[in-house]
């Protein structure tokens, strides 16, 4: 294995930090407060309109409203979180590895929801139960996917459906294929290794959850890939040493390495974008529940 991929598994919680400390804002001056994708049903859709029926499809998926207490994994600034509490009278949790990140989602404030700085990989050390988890587009930074889908299983009660939307790279993929396309973007983004759907199905049995239903989405995702493509684009005509430099989250001093690692974002999304077209990524959906 690659050096930079074992450091990446085996300095999972640093390594999010420094990342996010580094990048976080910048992706939401180019991206915007969500960083999971929208589905459109319809390519020329408004993009606010693409996430507002997302937003609703995945809260249904999940029952939120009649859920007594729900978990978003990976939260990221809040904002799905703060979603996910709008729609329910149950107790709404955001964990997140990232400081950085959950500075920004302390802005949220409603009765019924509440962040806290954790690691997905010890999510069972909570010491809570949930009717409804949420995890989008934050799997790939996993160390171990098989070990945290088995941690998040025992913290969902009987009956409580899981979310993953997942990036995955596409099953039967050569050596050659991942060394030219997938591995110069995983190690701009500090991602450890990517599963594929095959993988994953086996992880959810392994961990005694039931797959109620998957879907491949890389066709009704493909507008935020261009939309990344553009933004990365536009950022590389504007981008100055200084601006990058205010970008940095204050309470994780990076200096050089933060500037290095925002840098870098733009060589990435070159490399995502190429991955999408050539079909070696795929944006799963799962939604599974505990019997």
């Amino acid at each position: 294995m690659d050096q930079d991929f074992v450091w990446f598994r085996d300095h999972h919680a640093e390594n999010m930090e420094r990342m996010f400390a580094a990048v976080g804002d910048l992706y939401a001056e180019q991206w915007g407060d969500f960083f999971h994708f929208a589905i459109y049903e319809d390519p020329a859709e408004d993009r606010d309109a693409a996430f507002a029926h997302t937003h609703r499809r995945y809260a249904d998926a999940l029952r939120v409203a009649e859920a007594a207490k729900v978990l978003e994994l990976a939260c990221g600034r809040g904002g799905f979180t703060d979603f996910l509490a709008a729609n329910t009278q149950g107790d709404v949790l955001g964990i997140d590895i990232s400081r950085a990140q959950l500075s920004h989602a302390m802005r949220h404030r409603r009765p019924n929801l509440r962040f806290r700085h954790h690691d997905i990989m010890r999510v069972d050390e909570l010491g809570e139960t949930f009717d409804a988890v949420a995890f989008m587009d934050a799997d790939c930074y996993l160390p171990d996917k098989g070990a945290a889908l088995g941690s998040i299983a025992r913290v969902m009660a009987s009956g409580a459906r899981f979310l993953l939307i997942a990036w995955c790279k596409r099953d039967g993929l050569s050596g050659l294929q991942e060394e030219l396309v997938l591995h110069p973007f995983m190690r701009f983004w500090g991602v450890p290794g990517l599963e594929t759907p095959t993988a994953y199905r086996r992880h959810f049995q392994q961990a005694g959850l039931r797959l109620v239903e998957e879907q491949d989405l890389n066709d009704k995702v493909r507008p935020n890939w261009d939309f990344g493509y553009q933004q990365a684009i536009e950022g590389v005509r504007t981008v100055s040493m200084a601006r990058a430099a205010q970008l940095l989250w204050k309470g994780l001093p990076l200096g050089a390495e933060g500037i290095r690692l925002i840098k870098e974002q733009f060589h990435a999304a070159l490399y995502i974008k190429a991955a999408f077209d050539a079909g070696l990524l795929r944006y799963t959906y799962f939604l599974a529940e505990k019997p």
